[in-house]
């Protein structure tokens, strides 16, 4: 996996990490994506079936994923669904999908009814049952431990005839595999039961973390001939660096072939579904710290967990230790909670008063009715207004931001920001109609964009303004003013000649406006 911020050898693979930001850059086939937070959800609520166009409005910089909408090869999305995603309202984003490599599900298509007496996985084996197929998982019924060093199993997740799991993640346009189950090694080396013990076992930790390194080594190598780019973040298995040894060969290989590390119940551990008590897991922290963290792959925690108290404290724990958190309401991972930060998990406007929350990433945002907040938070943000009293707030970066109707409040933020009024009546002359720019900044870069206005209403065609300065205006349709206070400025614009503004903009600082502050 290279890192879009990869500089030296040495230097290769360092995530910016300052204890309370953690941000990584991955070089995807799209270009790079910075990520400071990330989503998790496998289903619809209650089980329903997943909605493209809802996770195209996702505001996460990454988003795990089920492959399909309803676990089904049927159900798979299509790539242009996975464009979307990767590209939509909340912003361009890393897309992984989730896939089990340590256990078989009975509602995947690979399953085979013959396999159990009752045709899913809590059934007894049968004598058609594959040899990889292990004991069922007591925390999850559907699905059954594997042996996965086993080929048959491999050649399910992954084959040369490219009909695999991974095969059909890679081709539906997928930026990395979100590996579950890969602490099946130590399952299998230190806790499976002595009467499902098999000859060729692993015999030890060490065997079965050498045989999980090689599997996952392996079919990421199988997909980077696809997609060179290609990643994987394994789930758990936080200690199987740890457990190879001084197989120097095999943990560089690792470190390759991951973007990052997942871990579950870090900070809130127990037996319940969620809401256990805080205890974190120190020993698993330092080692996660050491063995990844260290090497520049990010730490993508999640803990299941609701209830603002809990929630706060999962975040500043997982932040001061320089990870990268998801609170998760509920262990089936039916509904995507917001990032981090605060905020809807969705930009999804509507008609009533929306507070409409974008990404770390270049967003592009549009109110409808309603008196909207719109926060572009970072990166070069495109934002609109509706027909309401909107506020606006571009935030980090170069941003291009518009009003629409109503009185609207806009600020820039740091960074060279357009305002745009693409009509006379996106700023009118009365008090109930005009915006408000806050944070004008003319050093900084920023320009009021007026091209889109008619500044002569008599005349076919689109006219633009002539600037004349603190002048009076003359009678003449197309003028542009400033006349500035002690408090405040105002561009004040005459579109039909009649001497009297048609359109006005109030910016709330004493500023001295020039012709080249302005796209006429």
């Amino acid at each position: 996996m290279r890192l879009a911020s990869d500089r030296t050898e040495d230097d290769d693979r360092t995530a910016e990490i300052d204890g309370r930001r953690s941000v990584v850059t991955f070089q995807t086939s799209t270009g790079p994506v910075a990520v400071d937070d990330w989503g998790y959800v496998l289903q619809g609520r209650n089980g329903s079936p997943l909605r493209s166009d809802r996770l195209a409005s996702a505001v996460h910089d990454l988003l795990v994923i089920d492959a399909s909408r309803d676990g089904t090869d049927a159900g798979r999305f299509r790539d242009d669904e996975i464009v979307r995603m990767k590209d939509g309202l909340g912003g361009r984003a890393v897309v992984a999908s989730y896939i089990s490599i340590g256990e078989a599900s009975d509602y995947r298509d690979y399953w085979r009814d013959g396999w159990t007496d009752t045709g899913t996985a809590s059934g007894r084996r049968t004598d058609q049952a594959p040899e990889w197929l292990g004991p069922v998982n007591p925390d999850w019924p559907e699905s059954r431990k594997v042996r996965y060093w086993n080929e048959r199993w491999q050649d399910i997740i992954f084959n040369d005839r490219h009909t695999g799991e991974i095969d059909a993640i890679v081709r539906a346009g997928f930026d990395a595999a979100y590996l579950d189950i890969v602490d099946a090694y130590y399952f299998w080396a230190e806790e499976v039961p002595d009467r499902e013990r098999r000859a060729g076992d692993p015999a030890d930790a060490r065997q079965a973390a050498r045989r999980m390194v090689d599997f996952i080594v392996d079919l990421t190598a199988h997909a980077r001939e696809t997609n060179p780019d290609f990643f994987v973040i394994p789930q758990n298995g936080a200690w199987i660096l740890d457990d190879l040894g001084s197989d120097a060969t095999r943990r560089k290989a690792y470190l390759d072939a991951i973007g990052g590390i997942a871990v579950e119940d870090v900070y809130f551990g127990g037996n319940a579904d969620e809401n256990n008590p805080l205890d974190p897991d120190e020993a698993t922290i330092a080692v996660l710290k050491r063995d990844f963290l260290s090497h520049g792959k990010p730490v993508f925690a999640v803990d299941y967990v609701n209830g603002g108290a809990r929630v706060s404290e999962f975040i500043r724990q997982a932040r001061e230790d320089g990870f990268i958190p998801y609170a998760a309401p509920r262990r089936d991972l039916d509904r995507l909670a917001g990032p981090h930060d605060g905020g809807s998990p969705y930009v999804i406007p509507t008609d009533g008063d929306d507070v409409l929350r974008g990404s770390m990433r270049a967003d592009r945002i549009e109110g409808l009715g309603g008196r909207d907040r719109i926060d572009g938070r970072g990166g070069p943000d495109i934002l609109y207004g509706g027909t309401g009293a909107d506020r606006l707030s571009g935030g980090r970066g170069a941003d291009t931001i518009g009003g629409g109707g109503g009185s609207d409040h806009l600020s820039g933020g740091p960074g060279a920001d357009r305002f745009v009024f693409r009509s006379a009546r996106d700023s009118g002359p009365s008090h109930s109609a005009r915006d408000t720019i806050h944070d004008f900044s003319p050093s900084s870069g920023d320009r009021i964009d007026l091209r889109g206005i008619d500044a002569d209403s008599g005349r076919s065609g689109n006219q633009g303004f002539d600037f004349v300065g603190t002048d009076p205006f003359s009678g003449r349709a197309s003028e542009l003013r400033c006349v500035r206070t002690a408090t405040d400025t105002w561009l004040r614009g005459d579109t039909n000649g009649d001497g009297r503004p048609d359109f006005i903009v109030h910016l709330d600082d004493p500023i001295w406006i020039g012709a080249n502050h302005i796209l006429l």
